[in-house]
């Protein structure tokens, strides 16, 4: 979904929210979450409303109309009572997936699943302790103070995801192009896809090929998130030192080091940059798509959308978060350097970047061999 799309997605679940959401919107967008995350954050808040509602924990009749007032009466018992109620709730299918504004493709109708997966609950919780966490420390809001003066959520537990380290780990592994995959994966890019497509598909091929290959080996080289991607601008990039400036999670810049063979690529795409896109002067887009005669940044979904269409191609269809866990799985292979990977990737601490010892890990298969 563009970045246009979910903009308007946001206005549109803001219609039935409280006031005092808006104001949340309106101050987690300034830099600090990006919109689609913030829209996420939306969809789990609807039915935590309707919730309220529809069990007169409030005094209002409709989610737009709940009051400050009412928030402060929730007591920990309550939400408790809302955590087990996710956690006994079948999915439901979004006002999202059924206007299909993620693909264009149908929406393939999965087998209904008895309650809501651990993941999904945890989620919702995380995405309440935010709010709850604004109302109660924030005063960027029309009182000019926090609007809680406690919060109830701090004693709401998360939900284990009962999974270990090794079973997420042998989860994501079949989709890492490790070890010489990496650069085959950018070898079949550049001389095998264009002679797999039509006559018409090679002509956005051949137009957008560097484009692609420089994303493509920009991510599998530093490990940049997709977000991080999307924001580069001109002068964020420095060929002398083999950086890139971004924006971390939480508005925290940062400059990462790319690897000297993603430069390679950067710089084959940036001389043809001006010439096979022309955007205006103003755009200070590093990477550019082309929509009828306007130049313009390319938008997560679309490089989502191309990074599929080639690695379906080459060997299984993956995302660029799994690119992410490809270069840090084969980081700490050459490191053995938790604190390194973890610095590169942009985490806080290494508790995350652990995943990737289980991803790399043969020691245990290597002793039972050994017994």
């Amino acid at each position: 979904m563009d970045e246009e799309r979910v903009y308007e997605c946001i206005q549109e679940e803001l219609t039935n929210m409280p006031d005092f959401v808006a104001e949340f919107v309106k101050v987690k967008t300034v830099g600090q979450y990006s919109p689609l995350t913030i829209y996420e954050y939306l969809k789990n808040y609807r039915p935590f409303f309707e919730y309220l509602v529809e069990n007169k924990l409030v005094a209002e009749s409709e989610t737009a109309q709940i009051s400050i007032e009412s928030m402060r009466k929730l007591t920990v018992l309550e939400l408790n009572d809302y955590k087990a109620f996710l956690q006994t709730r079948k999915p439901l299918r979004s006002p999202a997936t059924e206007r299909k504004i993620d693909t264009n493709e149908p929406v393939k109708r999965k087998a209904k699943k008895s309650k809501l997966s651990s993941v999904t609950v945890q989620r919702a919780i995380t995405a309440l302790k935010v709010l709850f966490k604004f109302l109660t420390e924030s005063s960027a809001n029309k009182l000019h103070k926090p609007y809680l003066d406690h919060n109830p959520m701090n004693e709401v537990k998360g939900v284990a995801v009962k999974m270990t380290l090794q079973a997420r780990a042998d989860k994501i592994s079949d989709y890492l192009f490790l070890g010489e995959q990496t650069q085959e994966y950018l070898d079949f890019i550049e001389t095998v896809y264009p002679t797999k497509i039509s006559a018409q598909a090679r002509k956005f091929y051949d137009r957008d090929k560097e484009r692609d290959l420089a994303i493509n080996a920009l991510i599998l080289y530093s490990g940049l998130r997709l977000s991080e991607v999307v924001n580069i601008d001109l002068e964020d990039l420095s060929f002398e030192k083999n950086r890139v400036r971004v924006v971390r999670k939480g508005a925290k810049d940062d400059a990462v080091y790319i690897g000297a063979k993603a430069m390679e690529y950067l710089a084959e795409y940036i001389k043809i940059r001006e010439s096979r896109y022309k955007p205006d002067s103003e755009e200070t887009a590093f990477f550019l798509s082309r929509s009828g005669k306007q130049a313009k940044r390319m938008t997560g979904s679309a490089i989502e959308k191309m990074v599929g269409k080639y690695s379906e191609v080459f060997k299984i269809r993956i995302s660029p978060h799994k690119m992410r866990h490809t270069m840090a799985t084969r980081l700490y292979l050459n490191t053995l350097d938790l604190t390194l990977t973890a610095k590169q990737l942009g985490h806080k601490d290494t508790s995350t970047t652990t995943l990737y010892t289980s991803i790399a890990n043969d020691d245990t298969k290597d002793a039972l061999n050994n017994l």
